[in-house]
Formats: structure tokens, C-alpha cells, sequence
């Protein structure tokens, strides 16, 4: 399991080679105000860290949208519709769905999409982040018809774009046990997840253009998670740096 002197080691053969390992933080489910979001917009404002909030739009508060309006680094993603799941019980769940017709998951998107870009205006970057995750490829490859320019889900990617004008950035770092607690997964295990992207993008066993990412659930946030966030924010390196979100999904 990883540490931080493991985390610093790898850094420093980062700066041997004058590359700079890039990360950008990615934080999914927001709906509206709570003491959960403000803790990680005080880490964004205290650590100079941008973030990158994917909102659900069939669900959005207006308070939500008054309140990202006093921030600076945060723009806005679209998280699906309304998070709701359609597969059948047997399978995982999956919003953007191949039980229903594509035409049908591709309104609702668009649907999403309208809101997201009356609400925020330009804080919105046309990014569809898909809710767990998982995304049809029959909707995929329909996206770009509704506006959006940008994907994002788990994993390395495979190639930078998954669609036509579809550009992916992913996040590889999951501090959420999903699968046992449901609370954090552990400061070992996090730094491990960190470690092994960047020394995959540094000797290009993977995409070393992908900037490795941080994905947080803010309203599952137990203390432990919120220290461990606080540490990696404060941990300070010459060769890391953390993307704004808008250089992230850069728009050519």
C-alpha cells in the first residue's frame, strides 16, 4: 500500500525528467447547499485546489446555483438527469441506460444539459460525468448531438476522445469504500491509486496526456476522508500541480 514517501519518490522521478505530474479533483452528486459541500469548497478556497462539481440537473436548488456564484475555481459538470436507475435488478446501475431507447436517454441528457446552461452559464462546461460511472455505448456515441463536448468516468481511458468530439478525462483515485464501509477506503489505498496512474502515465503503460484524477462524493464524507483530503491538498511537491478545470476539458 502506498504511502506518502512512496507518493514524494515518485514525484521526484516525475522531476528527473522535467514532466509535471497534473491532477484535477472531481467531486460528484451536488444538489444543493450543505455543510458536507461547503467543507470541500472551504478545501478549494483554502488550498487554491479547483474543482470540478458534477450537478445533477433534473435536481438542482436554486441555493445551489446563488452559492456557486461567490466561488472562484468551481465549474460545473453534468451528472446525468436525475441520478435515477433503469436497469433491470440483475444488473448494475446504470442511468445511461441500453434498456431504454438511446433516443429517449439522449432527451433526458439534452434535458440536463438546457438546465445546467441556464443555470451556471459559462461556470457550466459540457461535460457529461455519467451517474456510477457507466454509460451505454449506443448513448456514447450520441452525446455530441446534445451539446456536450466532454465525458468523464472511472479508469485510465483508452484514447483521448470516446466519441467523435467527444474528449474523456477520467478520475483514478476513489477515496469512497463503495463496495464494504461505504465510509473512506483508506490514506493507504488512495495513495496507492495515486502512485500506480502516475507511474503509468510517467513510463506510458497508459495515457500520460490523461490528467490523473481525484473523485470525491461529498455527502458520504466521514472525518477520516475529510483529513485525508486536507492532507493530500497541503501536501506540496515541485513536480505536482493541480489543473483548473476549464484546462482539464481544454476547447479548441
Amino acid at each position: 500500500m502506498g504511502t506518502w514517501d512512496d507518493l514524494r519518490a515518485e514525484l521526484d522521478s516525475w522531476a528527473q525528467t522535467d514532466k509535471r505530474a497534473t491532477m484535477w479533483w472531481r467531486d460528484d452528486d451536488a444538489v444543493s447547499v450543505t455543510d458536507e459541500l461547503e467543507e470541500i469548497l472551504s478545501c478549494e478556497r483554502s488550498y487554491h485546489v479547483p474543482l470540478a462539481l458534477a450537478v445533477i440537473p433534473g435536481k438542482v436548488e436554486n441555493g445551489l446555483v446563488d452559492r456557486l456564484v461567490e466561488t472562484l475555481d468551481t465549474r460545473i459538470l453534468q451528472h446525468g438527469w436525475r441520478h435515477e436507475n433503469h436497469a433491470p435488478a440483475d444488473r448494475k446501475k446504470q442511468e445511461l441506460d441500453d434498456v431504454r431507447p438511446a433516443e429517449s436517454v439522449l432527451a433526458e441528457m439534452q434535458s440536463g444539459f438546457d438546465v445546467l446552461t441556464a443555470r451556471f452559464a459559462s461556470r457550466f462546461l459540457p461535460v457529461m460525468v455519467p451517474p456510477w460511472n457507466r454509460i451505454s455505448p449506443q448513448v456514447l456515441q450520441g452525446l455530441p448531438n446534445t451539446g456536450l463536448r466532454g465525458v468523464s468516468t472511472y479508469g485510465p481511458r483508452r484514447q483521448p476522445y470516446a466519441a467523435d468530439g467527444l474528449l474523456q478525462v477520467n478520475t483514478h483515485i476513489d477515496v469512497i469504500d463503495w463496495r464494504g464501509t461505504r465510509g473512506f477506503v483508506g490514506e493507504d489505498v488512495c495513495l496507492e491509486a495515486m502512485i500506480t496512474h502516475l507511474k503509468a502515465r510517467r513510463t506510458a503503460t497508459v495515457d500520460p496526456d490523461e490528467t490523473t484524477g481525484l473523485l470525491t462524493h461529498h455527502l458520504v464524507h466521514d472525518s477520516a476522508t475529510t483529513a485525508f483530503l486536507h492532507d493530500l491538498f497541503s501536501f506540496e511537491h515541485p513536480a505536482l500541480s493541480w489543473q483548473a478545470i476549464a484546462g482539464v476539458f481544454p476547447w479548441q
